[in-house]
């Protein structure tokens, strides 16, 4: 299998392991202390579970979360930009994104810095 559909896959597999309901990802990104910030689509909850689960791969730069998807900014072994990996979102996830955007669930949200402006969701 290649690199980018085992990541593709792996990445999936994360996503939909988080639960089947908006509650339940809430739930699992709060079991493992996973704290966002809301409306910042590289320091959402989800973008920062998937980074501490994935931060070891080398040829991964970022991760950012849209509404429907997120995109894995990717680098070549010699440091070069490497494209995005594009990745569905899974309902569950989708509906937490969209409802964690909207402040609804506080037991995973951490303020912004201060000094710092929140990229538009979906923005990458």
């Amino acid at each position: 299998m290649g690199h980018l559909r085992r990541l593709k896959r792996e990445t999936s597999g994360f996503l939909a392991g988080l639960g089947r309901t908006p509650d339940e990802v809430a739930a699992a990104l709060e079991s493992v202390d996973v704290h966002g910030v809301p409306k910042d689509n590289h320091s959402c909850a989800i973008a920062v579970y998937l980074t501490s689960l994935m931060g070891t791969e080398p040829t991964i730069r970022s991760v950012a979360v849209g509404h429907c998807s997120l995109a894995i900014a990717l680098v070549t072994e010699d440091g070069r930009p490497g494209g995005k990996l594009l990745v569905q979102l899974p309902k569950p996830v989708r509906q937490f994104v969209a409802a964690f955007d909207a402040e609804r669930y506080p037991q995973v949200t951490r303020p912004a810095c201060r000094g710092t402006e929140a990229a538009p969701v979906g923005a990458t």
